[in-house]
Parts: structure tokens; sequence; C-alpha cells
């Protein structure tokens, strides 16, 4: 039970109201944010009107202001604009929506005049105004609003967005919106972006904005043709543009033209076997692939991506398709390929996520002066996984990370490479075989005899 001291909901009323409201008159002397507060809920007490009135007040004094604010008082700027937006969503949109989405327009309008107030380096206002966007929606629907007016003000702050803070703006607003409302929005989008010279369209923070708001209504409209029309011609080719209109086809259903997009971006390539866009464009041509009844050059790529990469998944829906027993001697093939890999921290990486311990100490074992020791949570992970049945391997994992740590001068790494010289001593007993590697002793002694001026670590040792 927790001693009544503890400042706890409970023990916090067992105050008493005349008390409580003492403190808080107190405190609100001391401090400005606790009187706004207080001022606040006062007036969302006599009613939603009543309050909304002190808010549009304080925006009207925000939007006037122009100082700029010193980093040290960022924090409190962020906590006053986010009792706006709290005080808006919780006081008044319950009982007057419509007032509410006026309020939080306004209170979103200020984004921009904001943020050139401030430095905002932790994104604090940032995230206050990112907030009030996805909110505007729900107030938007429960007020009923004008369908056409709504769009107006979207296209209007799209339009203006020169920070990208509006990216989100039309994803939330389009469930508010009826035909009429989306229409009027796409026209004003597409006359803006229209009203640009060629290369700025294309090049433009300001375009890109205005094609992604374009994408996403096109998107909800399930028009594939017209969201892929605003990629720019020498842009669809690209993986990541090709992979996206790609598996929107394919979700549609139109699993031979995905693949033919995606079959372009390969033409643009020497050698378009081999894996080379990145797992999110290769998990959409094998789903193709698979859509298009091409099966078999599936099952190639799946080998292909997990040759070149070792992914781990794309092996497991490798093997899963694979008729019983021919799967046995694929995991055997590919546990073999990872063993020979030329990167042996993608190798343990991997036999490390196929929970293969056996596996980890034979790669460790035949490759161990490759064992990169910088790679620290990897080959601590590993050496954990194994130590029980496998104390070589292991100790030859510790000692990576401690000579990468001793020879690097890492000293912030001290007490870790102490704690694995440690463990090294405590698993050196039950190591029958050193075979070519050094025992602990030797080990030591070298360390100490290489190292032994690196006082900070074997104080650390001693302790």
């Amino acid at each position: 039970m927790a001693s009544k001291k503890t400042v706890t909901l409970n023990n916090v009323a067992a105050l008493g109201v005349e008390r409580l409201a003492a403190i808080l008159i107190d405190l609100a002397g001391q401090d400005a944010e606790t009187k706004r507060r207080l001022r606040m809920e006062l007036a969302a007490a006599s009613g939603g009107d009543v309050v909304a009135a002190d808010i549009s007040k304080r925006l009207a004094t925000l939007r006037a202001a122009r100082s700029f604010i010193d980093w040290n008082k960022e924090r409190d700027f962020a906590k006053d604009l986010d009792l706006q937006r709290t005080m808006i969503v919780e006081r008044v949109a319950a009982t007057h929506p419509g007032l509410a989405l006026d309020l939080m327009w306004r209170f979103i309008e200020l984004a921009g005049p904001s943020l050139e107030r401030v430095g905002d380096s932790g994104g604090r206002v940032r995230d206050v105004f990112g907030s009030a966007i996805e909110q505007l929606g729900q107030i938007a629907i429960a007020a009923r609003a004008d369908p056409v007016d709504m769009a107006e003000r979207t296209s209007a702050a799209v339009i203006a967005d020169n920070s990208g803070l509006f990216g989100r703006l039309i994803d939330v607003m389009l469930p508010a919106l009826d035909k009429t409302g989306t229409a009027h929005l796409k026209a004003r989008l597409s006359k803006a972006l229209a009203a640009m010279p060629a290369a700025k369209a294309r090049m433009t923070f300001s375009g890109l904005m205005l094609r992604q708001g374009l994408q996403t209504i096109a998107s909800a409209e399930g028009d594939i043709a017209g969201y892929a029309a605003l990629v720019p011609a020498e842009l669809r080719t690209r993986p990541q543009f090709a992979a996206d209109i790609a598996r929107r086809l394919l979700d549609a259903g139109r699993a031979e033209e995905a693949l033919t997009t995606l079959q372009d971006t390969i033409k643009q390539t020497q050698d378009g076997a081999k894996p080379q866009f990145g797992i999110v464009w290769e998990e959409t041509y094998v789903a193709v692939l698979e859509a298009a009844g091409h099966s078999a050059e599936a099952q190639q790529r799946r080998w292909a991506v997990f040759e070149a990469w070792l992914s781990v998944q794309f092996l497991r829906d490798y093997l899963k398709r694979l008729p019983d027993f021919d799967d046995v001697e694929a995991e055997e093939r590919a546990l073999h390929h990872v063993e020979r890999f030329h990167d042996v921290s993608g190798a343990l990486a991997f036999l490390l996520h196929w929970k293969a311990p056996h596996r980890i100490a034979q790669l460790v074992l035949a490759r161990a002066r490759e064992i990169d020791g910088n790679q620290y949570e990897l080959a601590e992970a590993a050496a954990l996984s194994i130590e029980g049945k496998y104390p070589l391997a292991a100790t030859l994992l510790r000692r990576a990370m401690i000579d990468d740590t001793l020879r690097g001068v890492k000293s912030s790494r001290y007490p870790h490479a102490a704690r694995h010289l440690l463990a090294c001593e405590s698993l050196a007993a039950s190591i029958t075989d050193f075979g070519n590697f050094d025992t602990h002793v030797t080990y030591s002694t070298g360390l100490r005899r290489q190292h032994g001026r690196k006082a900070g670590f074997w104080s650390l040792l001693r302790e």
C-alpha cells in the first residue's frame, strides 16, 4: 500500500476541496501556465461558448505575436499551444462542434507563424499542430460542416504549405467531404499544380505536396491510373515508385499490369535476375509473380533474395512451398550458404534469428578472425545463445568484443569488456580443449601485456 505522503489521486483528494483550491491559487500566483489553465477551466464550467470566447482571444493574441521565442521558453510555449488544442477538443467540441471546428482551423493556421518564432529543435511545437490536424477531421464530421467550405480551407492550407506539416491534412479531411467537396478539393489542387512551370511541379517541395495530395484523393477513389499519372514519367520505373504502383494494381486484381510495371524497372538494369532494389520491391515482385501464375519464378526469386541478403523471411517462404522432405535438403543447402557468406556479421545475425546454435558455434570457430567485436549487441546475443553448450565459441565472441574495446580505447565500454573477461574466465572451466586457440590464461596474459596501461579497464576488473 502506498504511503499517505505519496502523491496519488486518492491521497491528494483526501486533502479536501478548500485546501486543494488554496494550493492551486498559490501555484497560479507563481506560474502563468497554471493560472491560464485555471481561468480556462472556470470558463469551461460556465459553458462551451464561454471557454470558446476565451480561446478565441488567446488565439488572436498568438496570431499577433511576432517576437522570437528563446530555446529555454520553447517548452512553455508548446504547453500553452497544447492547452488551447486540448480545451478545444475536450471542452468545446462536445457541446459546440461548430465553434470547435472554427477554433481548430484558426489554431492550425497558427502553425506557420508559430514555427517561424521558435527553433523547435525537439519538435514539440510541430507535434502539437500535428495532433490538432489529426483531430480536425472528426470535429468537422461532428459539426456537419459544409463540404465545399472544408475543401476550400483544406486546399488553401496545402497550397500554402512549405514545411510538410499539412501532409496528413487531406487524409484526415476526406471522410468529412462528400463527392462535391472532394471534387472541389481535387479541382483546386489540380489548378494549383497546373499553374506551376513543369520543372517546378516536378522538382520543388510545393509540387511534391500537391502531387501527394492529389494521389491521396486518387487512392481514395480507386483511380490507379490517375495515381500513377501524378508520378513524373522519368520516376515511374524507379524501384520505390514502381513498387508502389504495382502494389496498388495487385490489390485491385490487376496482376499482369503490376508485373509489367515491375518488369519495366528490371529493364533499366544490366542484370535483372540479381536482387538489387530492396526488400519492399522484392516482396511486391514475388507477390505479383504468384498472383500472375508464375509460381516457379516466384520461388526462384525467393531463393535469389535469400542468397543475396540472407533474408530469413524469404527463406522461410521458400521452404514452406517445397514438397515434404525437399525442404530439409533445401534448408541444409541454405545454411551451408550462410556459413560461407561474405559478411560474417550478416551470417551470424541470420543464424541467431534462425535459432541454430550449433551452426553459430561452427561459424565462429571457423571464422573467428572475422568476427566484428564492434557489433557488440549481435556478438553478445550470439554468445548468450550458445555458451551453455558451446563455451569455446562463446568465449571467442566475447574475446572479439574485448579486443575491439581495448584496441579502440573505447572507455565507455570498459565495464562491459571487464564483464566479458570475467565471463570468459567462468567459461574456461567448461572447455576441455581450446584447439588452436589460446587458453584463457594465455589470452589474459597477452591482454595484460598489450593493454596494461589502460588503467581504467584493469581497475574495473579488480572491482
